[in-house]
């Protein structure tokens, strides 16, 4: 890891496209380390991303972004009734979908924010298969998802 002090070129870490973490260029493959990295994964305030490990730093190179959408699924909420989605990340959590968050990038990725808004996720393309079931396009082009009367448009 990287101290406040150290030069950020003594951490090499990278996080590919596909979610896959590397280390020098090579892939963490150990479980444990990679769950324990994505839980420390912060936004440096300035675009990018470190992680921040026991008061020390080390910047993360991001390909895309630090999440991956990998399952979504519709879910009614206990008690209320109310329709949702939940999403599953490649970090191996679950959390419910924001709709509101949801965008598809220029270069027609969609995209939502996780982790309370605080980071984007892509969604694989398994999991924008499963969320462009509920998908409904517009007479006037638009797609939107509708949940509990609301329409979301992407």
């Amino acid at each position: 890891m990287l101290s406040d002090t150290k030069a950020p070129g003594d951490c090499r870490i990278s996080i590919a496209a596909d979610g896959t973490w590397y280390y020098n260029g090579l892939p963490i493959v150990n479980r444990t380390i990679y769950l324990f990295f994505n839980q420390h994964l912060e936004a440096d305030g300035a675009g990018g991303y470190c992680l921040r490990i026991n008061g020390e730093i080390c910047p993360v190179s991001v390909q895309d972004t630090p999440f991956l959408v990998v399952d979504v699924w519709p879910e009614r909420e206990a008690g209320s009734g109310r329709e949702a989605f939940v999403i599953r990340l490649n970090d191996e959590t679950c959390e419910p979908l924001d709709p509101a968050t949801l965008f598809i990038r220029p270069d027609n990725a969609p995209c939502c924010r996780v982790k309370q808004g605080r980071f984007p996720a892509r969604f694989s393309r398994p999991a924008y298969y499963r969320l462009a079931d509920h998908v409904q396009e517009h007479p006037d082009g638009r797609f939107s998802i509708l949940l509990n009367g609301t329409h979301y448009y992407l």
